[in-house]
């Protein structure tokens, strides 16, 4: 059943919400199969409230994916769950897969320390189903994604894995996107004193070095490191951004902001929410290479707070480049119809 829509919406389903609106590249629709205790979670109903939120906060499109999960979480969805969510929206949705089907298969191969022919077979065969059932891309995936709160997974996997390496491959043969979820390590670091808990590491490793392998390894592939502007090590600077973005023509970024981001001096926006300079700068230097993320987590039938942040980036920037990172460059990415 398809999520309900009051009888005052006045735009036809299959229209934009606004030729004005922006793309927002990285969000999620976090519904609940079965039995809700009394909320009404389905997926279906959760889409229909995150549209509404949409319309309000000025997007025409969102890209939605399961997070990344491990095998130990409850709840794992991915791609038939959000395919049937946001089925009927006249076309504001896209949807990323394997967050909760490769991500696991990925960390189920680090835990067990090895890849037979097997999981490769599977692991493949997982991936073409994905791209089959309508998916514009692979995401959310998790190389090295920390704990913040209870309930919080930790998880670590070398960005430069067969898996990644071979999910690379058939993502450059079928002309779609990785989003990839990394905190940047440049070199081995004490756990930052507010991630020191369980279950994350006393200390987390490098995975600079591992992922420009990634990225070299397919230069075909196009991937998206997400979360740009949360960061949680105080390692992802604009330099180390500049210069990965300057080797790696294939490397592209999402723009999250967020009050909780652990490394604010790393941040695009200053304590007066104005946009730092190095910032403008790296966006204009590579204005073809950034889209905006807001991670909003849609979860009830009203919809979600939306993270404003991007929307006020967006503002700020001149007009041409607003298009771009705003439209143009995720339609190119998700190969998206004008």
């Amino acid at each position: 059943m398809l999520a309900v829509l009051p009888a005052s919406f006045a735009l036809p389903l299959d229209a934009a919400a606004d030729s004005h609106g922006f793309i927002d590249g990285h969000a999620h629709i976090l519904g609940k199969s079965g039995p809700n205790g009394g909320v009404d979670r389905s997926f279906e109903t959760v889409a229909g409230g995150a549209f509404w939120v949409m319309d309000k906060a000025g997007v025409s499109l969102s890209v939605v994916m399961a997070p990344p999960f491990t095998a130990a979480q409850d709840g794992l969805f991915d791609v038939g769950e959000l395919k049937e969510g946001v089925a009927g929206l006249g076309g504001r949705f896209v949807y990323l897969g394997g967050g909760g089907t490769l991500n696991v298969m990925i960390h189920e191969a680090v835990r067990e320390g090895e890849v037979s022919a097997d999981v490769r077979g599977a692991f493949e065969n997982k991936a073409k189903a994905i791209l089959a059932s309508g998916a514009a891309g692979f995401g959310e995936l998790a190389a090295l994604h920390v704990s913040r709160r209870p309930k919080h997974p930790f998880m670590e996997a070398p960005p430069d894995h067969p898996l990644f390496l071979l999910l690379s491959d058939i993502a450059a043969a079928s002309g779609v996107p990785i989003d990839l979820h990394m905190e940047a390590v440049v070199e081995d670091m004490p756990t930052p004193e507010k991630l020191n808990h369980a279950p994350n590491p006393a200390t987390l490793s490098a995975n600079i070095d591992a992922f420009e392998k990634l990225l070299a390894h397919n230069p075909k592939t196009q991937i998206i490191w997400a979360h740009a502007g949360w960061d949680n090590t105080g390692h992802r600077t604009v330099d180390l951004m500049r210069r990965l973005l300057a080797a790696h023509p294939n490397l592209f970024m999402s723009i999250k902001i967020s009050r909780g981001s652990l490394s604010p001096e790393t941040v695009p926006l200053d304590k007066r929410r104005k946009l730092r300079p190095e910032w403008l700068l790296l966006l204009s230097d590579f204005p073809d290479r950034f889209i905006l993320g807001s991670d909003a987590k849609y979860r009830t039938g009203e919809g979600d707070r939306f993270k404003s942040g991007v929307k006020l980036l967006l503002d700020q920037l001149p007009i041409y480049l607003a298009r771009r990172v705003g439209s143009d460059n995720p339609r190119a990415l998700f190969s998206l119809a004008e």
